[in-house]
């Protein structure tokens, strides 16, 4: 997989305008067989460093996607999602600016905090296919050289 790319186009849409667009496209969904996981690189981070999301095996016939925080796909955990004819990014409420999303469904989060360590889903919109979550996460641990005692647990 080469490097991810940045859209040429980020307009501003509300998140009302992506719901109706998802939800036109979910009813002309069928099954789907594709295995897509999400890969943390580095899959542990120090606190202030950045973690990239990858996200394999996407189907050929994807729409677009959506990155949520945590596995709760609602409005309040929404964060970003790409619409793959027409480049448009949308940002929802947990979206907090340190978040790139690419057009291939990556996801960079910048200078991690310890509110960003946990599981981050995706969302799958296909054409003419189901609708899917996959679930991924990263583990954040304190940077080092700030009193870190070795003995300690990563923080989870």
């Amino acid at each position: 997989m080469g490097a991810p790319t940045v859209p040429p186009c980020t307009l501003h849409i509300t998140w009302k305008d992506l719901l109706l667009t998802a939800s036109l496209l979910i009813f002309w969904n069928t099954p789907t067989t594709a295995q897509v996981t999400i890969e943390a690189q580095p899959t542990k981070v120090s606190e202030g460093k950045d973690v990239l999301l990858l996200v394999h095996n996407l189907p050929q016939n994807l729409a677009a996607y959506i990155w949520y925080k945590g596995q709760i796909m609602d409005l309040h955990h929404y964060i970003t999602s790409y619409v793959i004819d027409t480049e448009i990014i949308v940002f929802g409420p947990a979206y907090s600016g340190r978040e790139t999303v690419y057009s291939n469904a990556s996801l960079l989060i910048q200078n991690v905090t310890q509110k960003d360590t946990g599981s981050y889903t995706i969302q799958i919109i296909q054409r003419g296919d189901t609708t899917k979550g996959v679930t991924g996460h990263f583990t954040l641990y304190p940077p080092s050289g700030r009193g870190h005692n070795p003995g300690l647990n990563p923080i989870y």
